[in-house]
């Protein structure tokens, strides 16, 4: 995929016609070598896209992606195996995890949105319900929009919506993942901007705010 470097407009995007624009922005990708997972080696470790659970013990293991995303639509998609527990989510881009800590630990609470496969979907306040079970072997994603007023977070599974969703998202965001048992793993199938989102407002959806209690 090409770069903006490719077009020599990386400092001059705001001077483009708008389709040249969209053009350009549908050919953009999160470089393969910059979506490095942020891990400790005690944790496991990185083949690719792939992460893998250290094999010694099951423990609480939460692994951050970069690159941190702060502009425009953003897809991330991951597939859990052999998972034991396993939660999808976003971070403030301050937040960073421990080894053998849960991404609610350590004052992550109130920095994290956790999807958990339960269906739960956790902020300052616990097993907020509405959202679909997922499983093993299944496509779960999130897409960040940071050009909607306010920025959401949606999420899908099998890329069906989900109704329950967040809004008022921090500036600038990390995508996560988190899995339990030994020799379990995460791939992530996508991670790439999107030129445009439409949310599909499905029956039942409700918008959370992040930073509040939710009822």
């Amino acid at each position: 995929m090409a770069e903006l470097s490719d077009y020599n407009v990386s400092g001059s995007l705001l001077g483009l016609g708008q389709f040249i624009l969209l053009e350009i922005l549908c050919e953009m990708t999160i470089p393969q070598d910059a979506r490095q997972f942020l891990l400790n080696e005690s944790q496991g470790k990185q083949q690719g896209n792939k992460f893998i659970h250290s094999d010694e013990y099951n423990d609480w293991c939460t692994i951050a992606i970069d690159p941190a995303i702060k502009v425009g639509i953003v897809r991330f998609e991951v597939v859990f195996k052999n998972s034991g527990g396993r939660i999808l989510g976003i971070a403030d881009a301050s937040c960073s995890f421990a080894a053998g800590r849960h991404p609610a630990d350590d004052g992550n609470k109130e920095k994290t949105v956790r999807y958990y496969y339960s269906g739960y979907l956790d902020h300052i306040t616990n097993g907020t319900i509405g959202n679909g079970r997922y499983e093993d072997g299944q496509r779960i994603s999130a897409i960040v929009d940071m050009t909607s007023n306010p920025r959401k977070v949606v999420f899908y599974v099998d890329d069906i919506e989900q109704p329950n969703f967040v809004i008022g998202i921090p500036s600038e965001i990390r995508f996560w993942a988190y899995t339990y048992d030994s020799s379990s793993s995460f791939t992530v199938t996508k991670f790439e901007r999107l030129i445009q989102f439409t949310q599909q407002g499905i029956v039942g959806s409700k918008a959370f705010q992040w930073g509040k209690s939710w009822k």
